[in-house]
């Protein structure tokens, strides 16, 4: 490691399945994360033989602080990157003021517009969304259609891609 030391910070250990060298996805990864001021060890690598087969990683993150390790979390989630607790709870943020999204809170950001036969034609259900925990379901919502006391999803744990 040459950045974060694991006695400086937090660490999580992650999965990572599938057609990971061909893809480049696993130098992806790990560029991300020293990119975000992360540091990795790899524990267990398992490559495919064969072009058909799946090969998986087991590796170990470092970070500075929480925030860091929820900024690299969740951008790498989008490479399938998971944490190795089979249950990891979910951190929440109440929302205070309608359609706004809290500091912090999870969010996501979807194509608001497509250019199509050579327009640009609005989406119904595009721009920037959240994870609401209310009345014992979970949902994705419209960041202007937050309500006060709506229950949002603060980081990335707990989430699945």
């Amino acid at each position: 490691m040459s950045g974060v030391q694991e006695s400086e910070g937090l660490s999580v250990t992650v999965e990572l399945k599938g057609h990971l060298i061909d893809s480049l996805t696993l130098s992806k990864v790990i560029d991300l994360v020293q990119h975000l001021e992360g540091d990795y060890h790899l524990n267990d690598i398992r490559v495919g033989s064969h072009k058909k087969d799946i090969s998986s990683i087991n590796m170990t993150l470092y970070a500075p602080n929480e925030s860091t390790m929820d900024r690299i979390l969740e951008v790498i989630a989008h490479y399938g990157v998971a944490p190795v607790d089979e249950h990891p709870t979910v951190k929440t943020i109440v929302c205070e003021r309608a359609g706004h999204l809290p500091d912090g809170a999870f969010e996501a950001t979807w194509p608001r517009r497509v250019f199509h036969q050579g327009e640009w034609k609005e989406l119904d259900n595009g721009g920037l969304w959240t994870v609401v925990l209310n009345n014992g379901s979970a949902d994705m919502k419209r960041v202007s259609e937050l309500q006060p006391g709506d229950v949002l999803i603060s980081g990335t744990q707990g989430l699945q891609w």
